[in-house]
């Protein structure tokens, strides 16, 4: 038999936005979203979906969902709105297995830091289904992994980008954005085109010139380099120590409009390096400037 667990929860007696909601991924993400829900009452059930025992059971021991499952099926079956919390790369794949057996009307998600491609393999999955795809990105996240970093405020004040495609419908648009808003989010909305060039260069370009400052510090280990780094190196390169497997997908995901960022930084690098060789103070000073105004 498919593992399935339940808990008893009294339902508080306010109008809940969601009879269900179903988050298929219980990591960071998942289960902040999963708790989020809970304490804010804006689903009657929060069902989880996890592939880890271990995770089922710590889901359920922490009371982080109502119900967990270890198949998809099971997980999406009564959802009004699913939520897909994975690696970039994995969410088409959990999105095409589910598409099958999604309630009528059920509307999904995901939290995915890359847009274009995830939206196309998802609406093609719900081609021939009754069911809507709507993709949404909460920028919000840590450089801790897993369950155990989650809280119930990861996504209160953050800025969520959801990403409308022309087959996108108003309903969907209307309780995507709701159920963002009920989480004390800000939604902003944005083609996925859009979304991924502007991502590339205000995310996923600093992540990689982080993990490219710390490596360039840390190259060599005759002298104990971190004794000498302040609060200033920390704060540049705290990003760094992000999930290398997870940075990967993204940046893989994402690498046609990250070149281009590279390109410009690198040209940018090269001017910086003419300013230095020329000892131009009064440029080096305008560089400076600019690079405060513009932050």
């Amino acid at each position: 038999m498919p593992f399935q667990e339940r808990l008893a929860v009294r339902t508080r007696p306010k109008k809940k936005l969601f009879g269900c909601v179903a988050i298929l991924g219980l990591g960071l993400m998942g289960s902040s979203l999963a708790m989020a829900l809970k304490k804010r009452g804006i689903a009657g059930k929060v069902t989880g979906f996890a592939r880890r025992p271990e995770t089922r059971k710590k889901a359920l021991a922490g009371k982080i969902v109502d119900a967990v499952c270890d198949r998809l099926e099971d997980a999406v079956r009564d959802a009004d709105l699913v939520v897909a919390c994975a690696p970039v790369s994995v969410i088409p794949e959990i999105i095409t297995a589910a598409a099958g057996h999604l309630p009528p009307r059920a509307v999904v998600t995901d939290v995915g830091s890359v847009k274009a491609r995830i939206a196309a393999a998802a609406e093609k999955a719900l081609a021939d289904n009754r069911a809507e795809f709507l993709g949404s990105h909460p920028i919000a996240g840590s450089e801790q992994r897993g369950l155990e970093a989650a809280r119930d405020d990861l996504y209160r004040g953050a800025v969520v980008a959801i990403t409308p495609t022309r087959r996108t419908s108003r309903r969907a648009l209307r309780i995507v954005s709701g159920f963002w808003r009920a989480l004390g989010a800000e939604v902003v909305p944005v083609s996925p085109a859009v979304h991924d060039r502007v991502l590339a260069r205000t995310s996923h370009l600093p992540h990689l010139i982080a993990a490219l400052l710390a490596g360039c510090a840390g190259r060599e280990r005759a002298v104990e380099y971190g004794k000498f780094c302040g609060a200033g190196f920390r704060d540049t390169t705290r990003i760094a120590e992000g999930d290398p497997e997870l940075w990967r997908d993204i940046l893989a995901n994402n690498a046609c409009f990250l070149r281009g960022e590279l390109k410009v930084f690198a040209g940018k690098l090269a001017n910086l390096s003419a300013i230095l060789s020329k000892g131009d103070e009064r440029q080096i000073a305008k560089y400076l400037r600019n690079g405060r105004e513009c932050r």
